[in-house]
């Protein structure tokens, strides 16, 4: 595993600029802010300004330094940070600086390894591929979950259809839904056409609109792939939704997608990836707005998801500012799916 291990204590860095004469402002909201950062596990350490003066017609850097214990503590941290208070915080303090961020500070000798180069894994699916994810009622049991799995089975018999796979989602939580259901098809215009067969629309539709209380159902525009291992088997796929949050520039967008796609270079137990944008289908039946990207990885097995994937400082310390409302650049909306379900062999770069 190409990280610090889960128990090194995190250094976390705030900085704001802003106008002397707004400090005291600052301060006092932060000293609010800290009664609630420390029962999500985050210590103060200090408070240090510069330049050590006060500047009339220039703002100056207050830098706040906490500490957490491990990369445990800083994701039960991040999942508190949905508190309405906590965003409530962030925008009294957006109205009253110039500018600010959020970084964790390491020692230089204690930095992960160099990033592999995985511009030799690049690959080009061609088939066209549609994901969903199905929800089913709260509460649903073994009984309905099996009556519309025993349905979709019936997917791989649409006219023109490469593979249909349905994957019972682990954790039916963090915006997933109960099933995880793929499609391949050769081409858009053969899925398009299979949707026009009484197959679909007398037998499959009308499952998916008696059993599940919503759907997001998916088509994918590759943005970019990889794989270290196409051939991969018995393992774990993850499918994420993420959309943007309204107003982010394309410029931003496409830096989003670059820092994602290099995460497998710094995750080697990412084993096949693809980032797509989102399609939305005739029968996308989905909460919320459109989705706007779908970020897939394949992984041996769970503990490259929930081990490798998690503590990694690529994800947590950088891909993770995308998201956070905390770190001052977050252009992703809190609200994703985050499932992941049992493989049994690799799909997403078809």
């Amino acid at each position: 595993m190409s990280a610090a291990p889960v128990g090194d204590p995190i250094v976390v860095q705030d900085r704001f600029e802003l106008f002397a004469a707004d400090l005291p402002r600052l301060r006092a909201l932060l000293a609010d802010y800290a009664a609630g950062a420390a029962a999500r596990g985050l210590t103060l350490v200090e408070e240090r300004v510069a330049p050590p003066l006060r500047l009339a017609d220039q703002p100056v850097t207050l830098a706040v330094r906490w500490t957490l214990p491990d990369v445990g503590a800083f994701w039960s941290a991040r999942a508190q940070s949905h508190d309405p208070a906590v965003g409530a915080f962030w925008a009294a303090v957006d109205a009253l600086v110039v500018a600010r961020s959020r970084q964790y500070p390491l020692a230089p000798d204690a930095l992960p390894p160099a990033p592999e180069d995985t511009s030799g894994l690049a690959a080009e699916p061609t088939a066209w591929r549609e994901t969903a994810q199905l929800h089913l009622p709260a509460g649903a049991g073994e009984a309905q979950l099996g009556a519309l799995a025993a349905v979709l089975a019936r997917a791989v018999e649409l006219p023109g259809i490469d593979a249909a796979v349905l994957s019972a989602n682990y954790v039916a939580d963090y915006g997933a839904g109960h099933f995880t259901w793929d499609l391949v098809y050769p081409d858009r215009a053969t899925a398009e056409a299979a949707r026009t067969s009484p197959l679909w629309t007398d037998v499959l539709l009308p499952a998916l609109d008696e059993h599940c209380a919503a759907r997001s159902a998916l088509g994918l525009e590759t943005v970019g792939a990889g794989g270290r291992d196409p051939g991969l088997k018995d393992g774990v796929k993850r499918t994420a939704l993420f959309r943007l949050l309204p107003g982010v520039s394309a410029d931003v967008a496409d830096a989003f997608a670059r820092d994602t796609l290099a995460m497998p270079a710094h995750i080697p137990a990412i084993r096949n990836w693809r980032l797509s944008r989102a399609v939305p289908l005739a029968w996308d039946a989905g909460p919320g707005a459109p989705w706007t990207f779908v970020w897939e990885q394949e992984y041996a097995d769970l503990d490259g998801l929930v081990v490798d994937y998690m503590v990694h400082p690529h994800h947590w310390a950088h891909v993770d500012r995308w998201f956070d409302v905390e770190s001052g650049a977050q252009v992703v909306d809190p609200a994703l799916c985050h499932a992941f379900a049992g493989l049994e062999q690799s799909l997403i770069l078809r």
